[in-house]
């Protein structure tokens, strides 16, 4: 068998040679067009490619770039995401109005006349959060040069004012003791009451001859009149009165209670005067601490009500609550959460503010001194979700929201917000879970966010028969609602 000859691959060269001797000279050149052709198709190919690569690397630039690719849509009038799915209303509404505003009736007409002036706030927290309230819905914290804790002049906005529990109809309309310069109530400075009573805080020989015992505090001995001290409490009285060992003795040992001697003589000073005015800041805070000891509540009163007029910034506010957390001091509670809510939403950066009000925990505190209320979280909760509704803030304030809610329609609300919330950070189970408790609560309007969160989560006929029921039954109860107005009109 003889070998077939060995066929060996031409070059890219030779081709090109043979097709420009073949084509190239009888054809007129068409060999060399075909050839030009078959060029540019290959570099086509190849600048595909290089653009399809680009385009995968574009392609996740582009996620970046949404919000602008957003504001070209609406330029051109094409269709939005936002338009497609629009937002839900975190606020309640009524399916049935006729009903929603019978039942507004019906508690106005039910409701105590005190109660029936809802505007007006009487104890000491409702007056703290409402005045705070109307000033940020009047952006106050905008202006240049105003602070926080400035009076405006009326008597019902004046941050003094608001310490005082209480309402006087009279006086809604009248200027403020800090505009006419009084020095009598709120509007006096704890230096000027000190000096008041400076001339009968001093010891004499009167005050010497009307001592009959004394505490013995380490080497300290502080001579008191034993009738005045036990009228400062019931505990005192047993002691000093009762059966106690400590009746029959002129010298009483008082070194194991914690209480220095500088703190039992303002005790024994009080129990004359009636006032703490006088006394160093940190002498009032022992004094506050042996009056909750003993049970002492006009002395303690008296030193909440001292220590609440020295609220005046932030700074102190931060520190000082933290004392009045520990000793139940209403009114000394209450003139540091003015400070916070009056200086919102800047406060609401604070991370030292945020942790006494975010937790549980803190809640509890607050709810210990009375000041912890639906009203305060859903001041703090608007603010939130004002400034940024998907942080975990406004997640922690709502539900904090929900646990102070006691009627149906501020658990309607607190949940319906709170499914709102989770579904803007896209958490549709949870948002899910919120919605149907404010539906089994009564919210219709919360069917809304439970079908997007179930077409969110990919169950998308559900969702379509959950809003044809709904649409289906307001039809319904508007049909009804007509007939019985015709059924009205007619009888009448």
């Amino acid at each position: 068998m003889q070998r077939q000859p060995s066929i060996r691959r031409k070059s890219y060269g030779q081709w090109r040679w043979r097709w420009r001797w073949r084509w190239g000279a009888a054809g007129g050149g068409v060999g060399e067009k075909f050839f030009q052709h078959l060029q540019d198709h290959l570099r086509v190919n190849s600048i595909r490619s290089k653009s399809h690569r680009r385009y995968q690397s574009f392609s996740q630039t582009n996620t970046v770039n949404s919000s602008i690719i957003a504001e070209t849509l609406a330029i051109y009038g094409l269709p939005q995401t936002d338009l497609v799915d629009p937002q839900i209303d975190p606020c309640l509404k009524s399916v049935d109005f006729v009903a929603t505003l019978a039942d507004v009736y019906r508690r106005l007409e039910n409701c105590p006349e005190s109660e029936r002036s809802g505007q007006h706030a009487v104890d000491v927290h409702s007056k703290v959060v409402l005045s705070a309230w109307l000033r940020f819905e009047r952006r106050e914290d905008e202006l240049f040069g105003v602070s926080a804790m400035n009076c405006s002049g009326w008597s019902m906005e004046c941050p003094k004012s608001s310490l005082v529990s209480g309402y006087n109809p009279e006086s809604e309309s009248d200027i403020c003791l800090c505009h006419r310069g009084s020095e009598e109530g709120v509007g006096v400075e704890p230096g000027v009451r000190g000096q008041e009573c400076s001339t009968s805080i001093s010891h004499g020989d009167d005050e010497d001859d009307d001592c009959d015992m004394c505490f013995c505090i380490g080497d300290d001995e502080v001579k008191c009149n034993r009738y005045k001290i036990a009228s400062l409490s019931r505990p005192f009285k047993s002691m000093l009165y009762g059966c106690f060992m400590e009746s029959r003795k002129e010298r009483i040992h008082f070194t194991q209670n914690g209480i220095s001697a500088k703190a039992m003589r303002a005790a024994e000073v009080f129990s004359r005067t009636k006032s703490v005015d006088s006394f160093d800041p940190n002498i009032v805070f022992e004094l506050l601490i042996l009056a909750n000891r003993f049970c002492c509540d006009e002395m303690k009163s008296a030193c909440d009500s001292y220590l609440a007029s020295l609220v005046d910034d932030m700074d102190s506010a931060v520190l000082l609550i933290e004392y009045g957390l520990a000793e139940t001091a209403y009114l000394l509670v209450a003139a540091c959460l003015q400070v916070f809510l009056r200086e919102l939403p800047n406060s609401m950066h604070n991370q030292n503010v945020m942790k006494l009000f975010c937790s549980s925990e803190a809640r509890e505190k607050l709810a210990s001194v009375g000041h912890a209320s639906f009203l305060l979280y859903s001041f703090l909760s608007q603010i939130a979700m004002e400034e940024d509704m998907k942080s975990n803030t406004t997640v922690m304030l709502l539900e904090r929201m929900v646990e102070c809610a006691t009627e149906d329609w501020q658990k309607q609300l607190a949940l319906h917000q709170l499914g709102c919330v989770m579904l803007e950070r896209k958490e549709y189970k949870d948002a899910q879970k919120w919605f149907e408790s404010a539906v089994q609560a009564g919210h219709v309007y919360s069917l809304v966010g439970v079908a997007r969160a179930t077409n969110k989560r990919g169950h998308k006929y559900k969702a379509y028969k959950l809003m044809n029921s709904l649409f289906r039954s307001i039809r319904l109860l508007g049909g009804c609602i007509k007939n019985e107005l015709c059924i009205v009109a007619g009888k009448s």
